[in-house]
C-alpha cells in the first residue's frame, strides 16, 4: 500500500537508477554512488540498499522462489540461508587473510610496508563490508519472494526497519517498558534514516574488533558471518511468513471498517505484550502496521500494560456481526504470531469474545513437540554406562552440553556483544537526506 509519509532515505541519482539488470552493472553503479564521506557519515548502507532494492526488482536472472509450493517454503528457506550464510563466510575469511597479511608484512619491514599494505587492507575491509550486506540484502528479498510478499522499490523503509531489528543495530532501551519506546523509533518516519546509520555504524564497529587479532581473526570473522546470516535469515523469515496473513487479516477488517483497524492494532500490541516484552519479530510487525495504515504513531500512547480501558471503547466497536468476527479473527492471528498460543494470549481472547458478544473460534490445535529418539532395548545399558562414566568425571550430560553451547556462543560473539556495548553508547546521528514518498 502506497502511503504519503515523507521517508527520509539517501539520495540515488537517475542515471544510477536505469540498466542494473546484472551484478556488474550493479556494483558499476554502486561504486559510483558511494564516495568516502557516505563511509564515514554511515549514509553508505542507506545507498546499498536502495541501490540494491532497484537492481533485485529488475535484475534479468533470477530464481523463481515466488512458485516456492507452500509445503516446499520452509525448506527451501533453509537451503536459501545455508547458501548465502557460504558465501559470506568465505568472504569474511578472505578478507581477515587479507588483514593478517598486510599486519604480517607490516612486523618483518618494521612498519616501513605501512603505507602500501594499510590501504590495501582497508579496500579489503570495507569490499567485505559492502559484500556481507548485499548477501543480507539479497537474502532477505528471497526469503520474502519465497513467502508470497517483496521489497520492492518504494519500501526501502521496512526493509531497513527488519534489517535493523534483526541484527540489534536497534533495541530495547529500558528493563522497564514492555517494548512502547522501540515500536516509536521503529515505526516513526523521522528515524528511517537514523536507522540505516545504526546499522552501518554496528556494522563497521563489529567488522573492526573482529579483525583486531591477527590470525585469530580469520577464524572468528568466518564463523561470526555465518552466525549473522543465519540470524537475519531466521528473523526475516519469521517476519515474512506472519506477515503475509497478518496484513491480511487487517486488510479483511479493514475493508469493512476502516475506523476499526486503530483498536484492532493496539488489540495486537496486547495481544503481544501479554506474555512479556516485545520480540524483535513482534516489533517489526506493529511498526508495519502502523506505517501500512497510515496511523500516526501518536497511536502508541495508548500502547500501556493494562488492557482494560481498552476492553471498555471495544464497545464503540461496529454492533455488525460480522465486523466483530472479523476483528475476533484477526487477534487469533496476531496470537499464532509465536507459536504456541499461550495462556495469557487465550485469557486476552476470551475476554474480548465476551465484551463483543461473539462466539469465540475454536482454537488451532497446538503441535506435538518433536521428541528425540529413544535408545532401544539393547543399545540402553551402553547409554547407562556412558551416563556413568560422564558422572564419575564430576559433571553430566546437561551440564557438559551447556558449557558446549556457552563455548559455541562466546566464539561466535566476538563482535556481537562489542556492537551491543556501541549501540547503548553511541548518540543518535542527525540526518540530513531528502524526503520523498515510500510505502513500508
Amino acid at each position: 500500500m502506497t502511503n504519503g509519509l515523507s521517508i527520509q532515505v539517501p539520495h540515488v541519482s537517475r542515471s544510477a537508477r536505469t540498466a542494473r539488470h546484472d551484478l556488474r552493472s550493479f556494483f558499476t553503479n554502486l561504486r559510483s554512488e558511494i564516495h568516502a564521506r557516505d563511509v564515514r557519515s554511515g549514509v553508505w548502507y542507506n545507498k546499498t540498499l536502495a541501490v540494491f532494492v532497484e537492481y533485485y526488482a529488475h535484475r534479468s536472472k533470477r530464481r523463481d522462489l515466488a512458485a516456492t509450493p507452500p509445503e516446499r517454503r520452509d525448506a527451501v528457506a533453509r537451503a536459501t540461508i545455508d547458501r548465502a550464510a557460504l558465501w559470506s563466510a568465505l568472504a569474511g575469511s578472505g578478507a581477515a587473510a587479507g588483514v593478517t597479511a598486510a599486519s604480517v608484512a607490516m612486523a618483518q619491514t618494521s612498519f616501513l610496508a605501512a603505507p602500501a599494505v594499510l590501504p590495501l587492507a582497508g579496500i579489503g575491509l570495507l569490499t567485505e563490508l559492502v559484500l556481507r550486506e548485499v548477501l543480507h540484502l539479497e537474502l532477505a528479498c528471497e526469503l520474502a519472494e519465497i513467502y508470497g510478499m517483496s521489497f520492492a522499490p518504494g519500501s526501502e523503509t521496512e526493509l531497513v526497519r527488519v534489517t535493523a531489528l534483526a541484527l540489534r543495530a536497534e533495541m530495547h532501551e529500558t528493563e522497564d517498558d514492555p517494548g512502547r519506546g522501540l515500536v516509536e523509533r521503529i515505526a516513526s518516519s523521522e528515524e528511517s534514516g537514523t536507522l540505516g546509520k545504526l546499522v552501518a555504524s554496528s556494522l563497521v564497529g563489529e567488522s573492526l574488533l573482529r579483525n583486531a587479532v591477527p590470525f585469530a581473526d580469520i577464524a572468528v570473522s568466518s564463523a561470526r558471518n555465518w552466525q549473522l546470516v543465519h540470524q537475519v535469515g531466521s528473523f526475516v523469515q519469521g517476519y515474512t511468513s506472519r506477515r503475509v496473513v497478518l496484513q491480511q487479516a487487517v486488510a479483511r477488517l479493514a475493508q469493512r471498517s476502516p475506523r476499526s483497524v486503530e483498536l484492532l492494532i493496539e488489540g495486537v500490541w496486547f495481544i503481544f505484550i501479554s506474555d512479556g516484552r516485545l520480540t524483535g519479530i513482534e516489533t517489526a510487525l506493529l511498526a508495519y502496521l502502523m506505517r501500512d495504515r497510515e496511523i500516526s504513531v501518536e497511536l502508541t500512547h495508548h500502547f500501556v500494560c493494562d488492557e482494560a480501558e481498552w476492553l471498555e471503547r471495544l464497545h464503540e466497536l461496529e454492533a455488525a456481526p460480522e465486523t466483530r468476527q472479523l476483528f475476533l479473527a484477526a487477534l487469533h492471528v496476531a496470537a499464532a504470531v509465536e507459536k504456541p498460543v499461550t495462556a495469557s494470549e487465550r485469557a486476552i481472547l476470551t475476554r474480548v469474545a465476551q465484551t463483543l458478544g461473539v462466539q469465540d473460534a475454536e482454537p488451532p490445535p497446538t503441535p506435538e513437540p518433536v521428541r528425540a529418539p529413544q535408545p532401544t532395548a539393547a543399545a540402553q545399558p551402553a547409554v547407562a554406562a556412558a551416563t556413568g562414566a560422564v558422572v564419575e568425571l564430576g559433571g553430566d550430560l546437561t551440564a557438559l552440553q551447556r558449557a558446549g553451547e556457552h563455548a559455541y556462543a562466546v566464539v561466535l560473539g566476538v563482535g556481537g556483544w562489542a556492537t551491543r556495548a556501541l549501540h547503548k553508547l553511541r548518540t543518535r546521528p542527525h540526518v540530513s537526506t531528502i524526503t520523498f514518498d515510500a510505502t513500508g
